[in-house]
């Protein structure tokens, strides 16, 4: 086996997952259009002389948005995962039969050695075991961004795809109601629920240029909690990334 059929898979997953993180990016600055809608509602009063109409600019979620940004966080995790588990495979062809193995993670040092994932490694490919627990260290206490990706695809997947999403801002509004004009607002709130953003008893006009920013944040009380997605996966794909430079130099002389 080359070397290129060792590394060829799990660069394509890498280069998939930063598909996935660039589409994050760009369907949160600005929010997809296809996701959300403003719209103007306007409650009738039955008393107009005493009480008179209520005109509402409201912003209003077409879908679930967390569950939408939560597949896309998912299918670029699961990518990240999938790499060195395709690498770990491959690299066992080049010492002997085909295996069925995993990349071996675990949440400290100490327990690596212990996990079985290792432990097949140790059995098949034991100079191989050695690099990854001593270069590699796929464990939360070294290497915690290499660690997520297996944390955040097995430890509790559901919570952690289903990101806490927030509008900051909507910019081109361009509303007019009354004597009032605004150009943009910053507001807060969570984008999965309808929000109320101009309440008048004037009609009110706005302009369809809007668009919507908003940041997706891991919530599910993760080790994770509260940091920025995109920031974070980032941060997983360059850490897998620069694991699987370091093993494509370690797997280069068993390969013909």
């Amino acid at each position: 086996m080359n070397l290129s059929d060792v590394m060829q898979k799990p660069r394509r997953k890498v280069d998939r997952a930063k598909r996935h993180i660039s589409e994050l990016v760009r369907e949160t600055n600005p929010l997809s259009r296809d996701l959300y809608e403003l719209k103007i509602e306007i409650n009738r009063s039955r008393a107009v002389l005493r009480t008179p109409d209520e005109h509402l600019l409201r912003y209003k979620p077409l879908t679930s948005i967390s569950e939408h940004f939560g597949a896309v966080m998912g299918d670029a995790v699961n990518n990240l995962r999938e790499a060195l588990d395709y690498w770990m495979n491959m690299a066992l062809q080049t010492v002997g039969p085909k295996q069925k193995a995993h990349f071996p993670f675990a949440k400290s040092s100490v327990d690596l050695s212990t996990s079985k994932a290792y432990k097949d490694i140790q059995a098949w490919f034991p100079q191989a075991a050695n690099f990854i627990a001593t270069i590699i260290q796929p464990c939360f206490d070294q290497k915690p961004n290499l660690w997520a990706v297996t944390s955040l695809s097995n430890y509790n997947k559901h919570n952690d795809f289903l990101p806490s999403v927030g509008i900051t801002t909507i910019e081109n509004v361009n509303v007019r109601t009354g004597g009032l004009t605004m150009q943009s607002c910053s507001i807060g709130g969570p984008a999965d629920q309808k929000l109320n953003l101009i309440q008048s008893v004037a009609p009110i006009h706005f302009s369809n240029a809007y668009n919507t920013k908003v940041e997706l944040r891991f919530a599910g009380g993760t080790e994770f909690d509260g940091t920025l997605v995109t920031k974070q996966m980032t941060s997983m794909m360059a850490a897998v990334s620069c694991a699987l430079d370091d093993l494509e130099g370690f797997i280069a002389p068993y390969c013909k």
